[in-house]
């Protein structure tokens, strides 16, 4: 598989993504994930600290400088309520066509391709207060796509693969989407590996947010069966977050980063 080259107003973002990665020895494809489990626990108000966190405080400082050079690309490309941006799709397809990486041998779907998937589902009624799911949403273009030319309604993506998953939230997120995103292969939806819940406060606060989905409320809201199992393990979850020391609601998640 060739090298893909991401556009050249992305190239700022790569750079600090890969320096970082080269200059502390990560692979850069698990650092492009932790960035983005970095931005969604950011918008996670509440959240308990990220476990397995292996980057220190002057780390987190780079992570900080990635967010913000994304928050500067996004407010440079979304000039009107029609237009949607899609940075991390190209990150991962060029992160994953360097070196080792080619197995993964993914390619979203090209932008104008989601605009005209969109615009040739179009009727005359706009669509408001509907379900829009996509079962295999990569990094969520298609939802983006259909977002942006028919606001109001609830979207789902779906993504067996993890990395996508997470993409799928930020894109939605800054995006102002209002929706869940599933972690798991939706031709067995009885299996359930993790789950967002995406601004789900958006039309109240008009604040970004992301909230973790529990395999309870996964099976729940698809009428699937729950268990006394499962029941069993929220109770422990609930009363072990409430013993965790400054797990207050409304916390910036953020700040648990600092070591």
């Amino acid at each position: 598989m060739a090298k893909y080259e991401v556009p050249k107003e992305i190239r700022p973002l790569e750079k600090r993504i890969q320096d970082f990665s080269y200059t502390h020895g990560y692979d850069v494809m698990n650092v492009f994930s932790d960035f983005l489990t970095f931005v969604i626990h950011g918008f996670s108000p509440g959240a308990p600290p990220l476990k397995n966190w292996k980057y220190k405080r002057q780390q987190n400082t780079a992570f900080m400088g990635m967010t913000a050079e994304w928050i500067q690309l996004m407010q440079s490309r979304l000039r009107d309520d029609e237009s949607w941006h899609d940075p991390f799709g190209d990150l991962y397809m060029a992160f994953s066509s360097k070196r080792g990486q080619q197995a993964q041998g993914q390619f979203f779907t090209p932008v104008h391709i989601c605009d005209l998937m969109v615009r040739c589902t179009e009727t005359a009624e706009k669509p408001q207060g509907k379900q829009m799911n996509d079962p295999t949403c990569g990094s969520g273009r298609l939802l983006l796509a259909f977002h942006v030319r028919n606001l109001g309604n609830y979207l789902i993506g779906e993504d067996i693969n993890h990395t996508c998953c997470l993409m799928t939230v930020c894109n939605m997120l800054v995006h102002g989407c209002v929706g869940e995103v599933i972690h798991h292969d939706s031709l067995l939806p009885d299996k359930f590996i993790n789950g967002w819940y995406v601004n789900p406060f958006l039309t109240q606060t008009g604040i970004p947010s992301v909230q973790k989905m529990s395999e309870i409320e996964y099976r729940k809201t698809r009428n699937l069966p729950v268990g006394r199992i499962l029941e069993r393990k929220k109770e422990l979850k609930e009363n072990r977050l409430q013993q965790l020391p400054g797990n207050r609601p409304g916390q910036t998640a953020i700040t648990t980063y600092n070591r």
